[in-house]
């Protein structure tokens, strides 16, 4: 869907660029280059302009259809790579357990307190 989408929206984009070439202008557009002389108009002096127009204008308002259905149904189908994509486990082992060791030595008895003052 999103790809028939896709090229709907630029083979629109396409048509509209070409389209703007044969409006009329300012200056000489391509028009006058296949001989549309002094109407500066591919295809004649009044109603071919029109046409043109108005192809130009239903063909923008389906560009802006066409870009809005491809962000909603992008927005609907595509989610975070994470989600997507199932992230590897690290493999899981059994613990380690601790080696044995003998029950902890108690701590030796305090000395007696001497007076520490220095003898003279």
């Amino acid at each position: 869907m999103i790809t028939f989408i896709t090229i709907i929206h630029l083979l629109i984009a396409l048509v509209i660029i070409l389209l703007t070439f044969f409006q009329d202008s300012k200056s000489d557009s391509v028009g006058g280059a296949f001989g549309g002389g002094g109407s500066n108009s591919l295809f004649g002096a009044t109603g071919a302009t029109t046409l043109v127009q108005k192809m130009t204008w239903y063909l923008a308002l389906g560009f802006a259809v066409s870009s809005i259905s491809l962000a909603y149904v992008s927005s609907r189908h595509s989610k975070s790579i994470l989600d997507t994509n199932a992230v590897p486990q690290a493999p899981v082992s059994a613990p380690v357990a601790a080696p044995a060791t003998a029950a902890p030595a108690e701590p030796a008895p305090a000395s007696p307190v001497t007076d520490a003052t220095p003898q003279k």
